[in-house]
């Protein structure tokens, strides 16, 4: 994800960034806590939940080189979804200022999470267009207007 970021800036990531270890089932952040840092998953599984009144939902499984937390802290949000290792997952915490930091100081390293936005962005989409898709005949469309969390 950050191969055209400038040598120095990823030696700055490391040293500002602290190597965590997740075991299976260890929960690497929970829905609804404050979104104080962005992780950046170097190896390991992990699974992504919503938690509903109707229940629980689980998302597909991740893998490695994937970055977590971004949208939380870039959008000044709590934790949207609860994150669990799968398997051991081994990541980068880069705490919430340090990250919004580099991503003003580092114009590649700026558009390596733009772009990781963009590709998640483009995920959803074709989530969405798939569950249309599985909707009744008939079935009344969806508008991206209304608010899916605001009853009408």
């Amino acid at each position: 994800m950050f191969h055209k970021v400038e040598s120095g800036k990823l030696k700055l990531l490391a040293m500002i960034s602290d190597r965590v270890v997740f075991q299976p089932g260890e929960v690497i952040y929970e829905q609804d806590a404050p979104s104080d840092a962005v992780y950046i998953v170097l190896e390991g599984q992990y699974k992504v939940s919503l938690h509903t009144a109707a229940g629980t939902i689980d998302f597909a499984q991740h893998v490695r080189g994937a970055l977590l937390g971004e949208a939380g802290v870039l959008c000044d949000q709590r934790r949207m979804v609860t994150i669990t290792a799968e398997t051991s997952v081994v990541a980068l915490r880069v705490d919430r200022e340090d990250f919004l930091q580099l991503l003003e100081e580092s114009q590649p390293f700026n558009h390596a999470v733009m772009r990781e936005l963009g590709r998640q962005i483009m995920d959803l989409n074709n989530i969405c267009a798939q569950l249309v898709q599985r909707l009744p005949h008939g079935a009344a469309g969806v508008d991206a207007s209304v608010s899916v969390a605001a009853p009408h």
